[in-house]
């Protein structure tokens, strides 16, 4: 969606992630381990049994010679750390060393357990991933994962396999961030990042990818849950079915517009969304599963005319909405060779309209809420379709995993925009409007990918992994070989190093190629990215990590109007002016960190997750300046924690700090002049805010209700009520107010979300 975003240049916050090195494929074999609900298999060297798929799908895994696709399974380390998934599925089984198993490059993987009781997340998977080292977000009503200095929309999600190309709600086009995520977390099993290079099987993403595993059926056949709390209501339900078959269902709804009106955004925000999974293995050596995803949201935005703290003078109203439908199915053709096939379709459609409100109606001579005036100034109309299928063959040659495949996309955009006036541009001196356009493009394109990789030990301490990855765009008639690797070598029983390096190419928004003529020539933006890790520590209290990256982006889409100004160094602000630019691809950008991750547990009893991540992001644009990318925070650190208390209380906090971020000061002279915020362009991201600091507690309690379980969670996030800097914006009424120009000037900070309450109930039966 182009550089959509008004209010606040510049103001996207930083990222700085982990680089955890590309995890390792281990051969093994699966330990009989309990199935708790949302539980995933445990490998062991002992036995066949996995939890970590479905029931037909286990089933056909067990009795194809030890040698089905182990999907999604976690390894256990011998020494009892935190489990760390494999990669990609398995073929051959290799039980003669135990030690084998322990990936040697670990993988960010969290537990559903650890999501629901986790506290400043609302329960969202999405705000979780916020606390890994290096992981930053927009705003606190902005559940964003941005990962090493990269946009949103530089990760990819992955759903049971199938490739989710809008996974929020509010989500942009353009941007893969929203208000909160479409899935139920008491429907995910676990969730994996791997940050910076991953298997060539997947498309390939600049930042990240994020595996979501949905929860599995436990050994009583039958689950189900009711949820209420701040989030929303709704609940799940899961059973066995006939003919080895199990089944998902899950809905959710939002209730927070029945409590208010306003949750800072001049409104409040209506959402649905419900996930569909079957399951379903017609033979030994055939597992099948469809999956469907949707969901729907709008809102409407209506700042009062007679505020003189209104930051925005354009009236927003929203709606929308997402869903893919999937199929995948897996077949073993022999102990060693086994395949993967997924196929899906998903839909995007989103309305959006504003009108510019002027003036103010007084009654009784004081000021309201309705405007003098109203003009509609931008309607927005989109229907998007993709429709993708992935292909992958794996055998087992020697003890090395050979993996090989294609998949091909057909993308159907529809995009009609009409902006016909231009906006007021916070970027232009000019009084008059600017950046009009008129869009209305239906029509089909393709994508092509094939890829190969290899991946085994060499003698007892060496892992290795090589793939190469071959894309072609043909709506910008441009195609990409994108080469990866991952070497790790075991030190000691309770140490190990790792490194890794690959290239990666991502177009940018399709909205954005399409809004101007010579943007139709925009190249694949890719980044060229390194890391090296070492595993400090592995004992029975829990692991310690440090890992270096780095990344050089190139072909980064900028201004030719603005030449200080990149795409992904702009922020979609839903709720002000719409900006569209004319882009070339002539920019760049690097981003380089430190990150350490402490993991540890103490008993059962306490669980602990700290990171820290020391970072600096830049960028050149047109003009060839370096400045400080809008991801620039040196320093951020978290800590995530749970005590079990005595009569089945626990408590969780959450800690997070990081430094200032960077923004764009307005021009004063000209802003006053016009009565509008302009941004200084001879000063982008110069100025650094205050520092970041929040601190959030939730206490949980459970209690036997029946056959079920009640889990109440109550507490609140930012208990101290800090006011952490958001950023500035211009209020344009205060001129008019002899109140506010008394009190103020019209450069106005705009916090972050102050003390908030969390609650939430959840009946399990």
């Amino acid at each position: 969606m182009g550089p959509r975003a008004v209010c606040f240049l510049l103001l996207v916050w930083p990222v700085c992630v982990p680089t955890y090195a590309l995890a390792q494929t281990q051969s093994a074999t699966v330990s009989p381990t309990s199935c708790e609900p949302g539980a995933r298999g445990k490998l062991n060297a002992d036995s066949d049994l996995t939890c970590g798929q479905s029931d037909s799908a286990t089933t056909a895994a067990a009795k194809a010679t030890r040698s089905a696709p182990l999907i999604d399974a976690q390894v256990q380390t011998a020494a009892g750390a935190s489990p760390f998934p494999i990669v990609r599925n398995t073929v051959e089984v290799h039980a003669d060393d135990p030690d084998a198993l322990e990936a040697l490059a670990p993988v960010a993987h969290i537990t559903q357990r650890e999501i629901l009781s986790a506290a400043g997340t609302f329960g969202d998977f999405t705000r979780y991933l916020q606390v890994l080292p290096g992981v930053v977000w927009n705003s606190d009503l902005s559940n964003d994962v941005l990962v090493r200095g990269g946009h949103p929309i530089e990760n990819l999600f992955v759903v049971d396999g199938v490739e989710i190309p809008s996974l929020n709600h509010f989500s942009l086009a353009g941007s893969n961030g929203g208000f909160t995520s479409m899935i139920d977390s008491s429907t995910i099993g676990s969730v994996d990042m791997r940050a910076g290079v991953y298997d060539a099987n997947y498309s390939s993403r600049l930042s990240s990818l994020i595996q979501i595993h949905t929860r599995q059926l436990g050994e009583s056949g039958r689950a189900g849950e009711l949820t209420v709390g701040i989030s929303g209501a709704g609940g799940f339900y899961q059973t066995r079915l006939p003919h080895q078959a199990s089944m998902l269902v899950s809905a959710h709804r939002s209730i927070v517009s029945l409590v208010t009106q306003d949750v800072g955004l001049n409104g409040s925000p209506v959402y649905s969304n419900a996930l569909a999974r079957l399951d379903w293995n017609p033979d030994d050596r055939d597992a099948i599963s469809l999956l469907s995803l949707s969901g729907n949201d709008s809102i409407s935005m209506r700042p009062c005319s007679g505020d003189y703290l209104v930051s925005s003078s354009v009236k927003t109203e929203y709606s929308g909405w997402r869903t893919t439908e999937g199929l995948g199915w897996s077949h073993v053709f022999s102990p060693r060779l086994n395949s993967r096939l997924t196929a899906s379709t998903s839909l995007t459609n989103q309305t959006i309209g504003q009108e510019f409100q002027s003036g103010n109606v007084p009654k009784n001579g004081i000021p309201s809420c309705q405007p003098e005036t109203i003009e509609p100034v931008y309607r927005e109309e989109s229907h998007d379709g993709l429709s993708t299928v992935n292909y992958q063959m794996q055998g087992d040659i020697r003890g090395w995993l050979i993996s090989a495949g294609g998949s091909g996309k057909l993308m159907t955009p529809n995009e009609r925009v009409e902006q016909p006036l231009g906006e007021p541009s916070p970027f232009s001196l000019q009084p008059a409007w600017s950046d009009a356009i008129l869009m209305n493009r239906q029509f089909a394109s393709g994508q092509t990918a094939a890829f190969v990789q290899v991946d085994g030990s060499i003698g007892s301490r060496w892992k290795l992994l090589a793939g190469l990855r071959a894309e072609t765009f043909s709506i910008v008639g441009r195609h990409a070989v994108d080469p990866r690797f991952s070497i790790a070598y075991r030190l000691s029983k309770h140490q190990s190093v790792h490194v890794s390096g690959g290239k990666s190419s991502q177009l940018p928004p399709t909205m954005d190629l399409l809004s101007y003529p010579q943007n139709h020539g925009l190249r694949p933006i890719q980044v060229q990215q390194a890391a090296a890790g070492i595993r400090l520590v592995q004992a029975n209290w829990g692991t310690l990590d440090a890992e270096a990256y780095e990344k050089h982006y190139r072909h980064e889409a900028v201004s030719t109007e603005y030449p200080q100004l990149m795409l992904s160094n702009m922020i979609d602000t839903l709720g002000q002016w719409f900006v569209w630019l004319p882009l070339t691809s002539a920019g760049s950008a690097t981003s380089r960190g430190l990150e350490v991750t402490l993991r540890a547990q103490a008993h059962g009893r306490v669980r602990m997750l700290t990171s820290a991540t020391y970072s600096r992001t830049s960028y050149r644009a047109l003009d060839g300046v370096r400045r400080r990318g809008n991801y620039d925070y040196p320093l951020v650190a978290n800590t995530i924690g749970t005590v079990r208390l005595p009569r089945g209380f626990e408590l969780s906090a959450r800690e997070t700090y990081s430094s200032g971020h960077p923004y764009t000061p307005y021009n004063l002279t000209e802003s006053y002049a016009q009565n509008r915020g302009i941004y200084d362009l001879t000063a982008v991201n110069s100025q650094r805010g205050p520092f970041y600091n929040r601190l959030d507690l939730e206490i949980l309690r459970k209690f036997r209700l029946g056959k079920g379980m009640l889990d109440l969670h109550g507490g609140a996030d930012n208990i101290f009520n800090r006011h952490n800097l958001l950023g500035y914006v211009w209020l344009q009424n205060c001129q008019f107010s002899p109140e506010c120009m008394s009190e103020q000037t019209p450069v106005q900070l705009l916090p972050q979300m102050g003390l908030f309450p969390a609650f939430a109930a959840r009946y399990q039966f």
